[in-house]
């Protein structure tokens, strides 16, 4: 990521274009399919949506799969990142340009939707799980069913975290808009809605049938052109490992970049001796069945991570795709299946990184001199080099007297010795380390004394990093959104748009 900020050339050759490119040139529009513009706008409106467009203007687009309670805190850092783009964009063009949110309703990984991570009033973090009772094994998450125990699930997120006045009204439209939904992705998308209520994002779902329609033509040369796409996709992953880099998507020979809905279930699709196979189905056709299937449902054919960003383009005209890390590095296999479908490849803009903090952690951290990246570090030496910021056991005061009595004794004997006895001079060498590593651990026996000292010491270092690096991760990737809104109600969302940077990349640190 650090040479994509920079705008390495050797990395710049994978790309369409730099980042910096989206600002130096306004970008180009075309009109949208009318049967796009009213699918979304009905869809804007049935999920309790305010954005208003026109259905010409460009777009910054930006995505992440629909998940329990919208996953990670990072997408809305992707969301807040295309809103900020595209208001840039506009005041520095005067052009007309709208961020669309891809809410990826029809991925169908539901071990990764299923749970969000909560950080609670005692400074843990739990998961929230979702264990429906049907099978949803393969299911996109628009057939995924909602079950009344997420009701329960709500409640339960309520208690725990750190409340206000507004907990009651969050956790109310929460209950209503899973009442209100007809599947998982149907829920992301209400409380996307809701999150950016008076924002421009557009809400943007691929299962709409005007999508699927839309998408066909991608679709259709993907199949009659099989595997070109993945032999491209692998020959720009070898070339990135070729310079240094590493090769985020690596398909199989055979794999097509396209999945089939078979009762239900997205299934993967191979060609294999001049067949395409769906191997879970035990199903063969030949490219024309394969095509006329597509013709009289095309509504059952979504595109893998590669081929969406393909089909984004040809339903929007897109200036920049806000990205994630991942994001990026497998959009640099990409260039080459742009060229092949002949559609221009977007700007890719690297989305806001943030840390929601307070000015209590923040004490905290300073006065046990922590940087924000420590917090990655084991719990145990975190605590230990608290202790050692702040313990005033006068026994350390002992320890420290006389160790630096016995390093004035020690430091000038190996260099005194040398001139006669280089043996010698080596063994006290290794006399002093062994003599200062004894003193480390009597020093650590000092620190650990005070039971009850070190014990609150490390209930403040796991504070900080449950609250600010969740399971050695940046807090960006495990803690969901709702572990700040019950305290600080739907207002934090429009604050969140408003201090995170789009003109730099650096972590970017908001007290609560």
């Amino acid at each position: 990521m650090t040479d994509y900020v920079a705008e390495a050339p050797e990395l710049m050759e994978f790309f369409g274009r730099p980042p910096s490119a989206l600002l130096e040139s306004a970008p180009r529009s075309a009109p949208w399919d009318a049967s796009l513009v009213t699918a979304l706008a009905e869809y804007q409106e049935a999920i309790g949506g305010r954005a208003l467009f026109m259905g010409d203007e460009a777009v910054v687009m930006t995505g992440q799969q629909t998940g329990l309670l919208t996953g990670p805190l990072y997408t809305i850092y992707k969301a807040a990142t295309a809103i900020r783009l595209a208001k840039k964009v506009h005041s520095r063009f005067g052009v007309a340009c709208v961020p669309v949110f891809w809410a990826a309703s029809d991925d169908h990984d539901f071990e990764e939707a299923r749970t969000a991570h909560l950080l609670t009033k005692r400074h843990e973090v739990t998961p929230l799980r979702y264990d429906p009772a049907a099978a949803v094994e393969a299911l996109p998450m628009y057939r995924v069913p909602l079950d009344p125990s997420l009701h329960g699930l709500v409640d339960h997120a309520a208690s725990q975290a750190p409340g206000s006045e507004f907990r009651d009204e969050v956790a109310a439209f929460l209950h209503e808009s899973l009442d209100a939904s007809g599947s998982l992705a149907d829920w992301t998308a209400r409380i996307l809605a809701r999150l950016f209520r008076d924002t421009p994002l557009i809400v943007f779902v691929p299962h709409l049938p005007a999508a699927r329609a839309l998408a066909a033509p991608v679709i259709e040369q993907e199949i009659a052109q099989p595997l070109e796409s993945t032999m491209l996709l692998n020959e720009a992953g070898k070339r990135l490992k070729e310079a240094g880099y590493h090769q985020q998507v690596a398909k199989g020979a055979t794999a097509c970049n396209f999945f089939i809905e078979m009762g239900g279930r997205r299934r993967k699709v191979l060609f294999e001796d001049e067949r395409y196979v769906i191997p879970d189905e035990h199903v063969s056709c030949s490219t024309d069945e394969l095509l006329r299937m597509l013709a009289s449902a095309p509504e059952r054919f979504s595109g893998n991570v590669a081929l969406r960003c393909i089909v984004q383009q040809h339903l929007f005209p897109v200036a920049a795709y806000v990205a994630g890390p991942g994001e990026v590095a497998y959009w640099a296999q990409l260039r080459q299946v742009f060229a092949h479908f002949d559609t221009a490849m977007p700007a890719v803009y690297p989305r806001a990184r943030c840390v929601l903090t307070t000015r209590k952690l923040d004490q905290l951290r300073e006065k046990f001199g922590f940087a924000l990246e420590d917090l990655a570090g084991p719990a145990d030496d975190l605590a230990e080099r608290a202790l050692e910021r702040t313990s005033r056991a006068p026994a350390r005061d002992v320890l420290a007297r006389h160790r630096e009595t016995i390093g004035t004794a020690l430091r000038p004997l190996p260099e005194e010795l040398e001139p006669f006895n280089k043996t010698a001079a080596r063994m006290a060498r290794k006399a002093a380390q062994r003599w200062a590593q004894e003193l480390d651990r009597v020093e650590r026996t000092i620190l650990k004394g005070d039971e009850a000292q070190a014990a609150a010491v490390g209930k403040q270092v796991a504070r900080l990093c449950n609250a600010l690096y969740p399971s050695r991760k940046p807090q960006e990737r495990v803690c969901n959104i709702f572990s700040f809104l019950f305290e600080h109600g739907w207002g934090l969302v429009p604050r969140l748009i408003e201090e995170i940077s789009v003109d730099s990349c650096d972590l970017k640190e908001i007290e609560l």
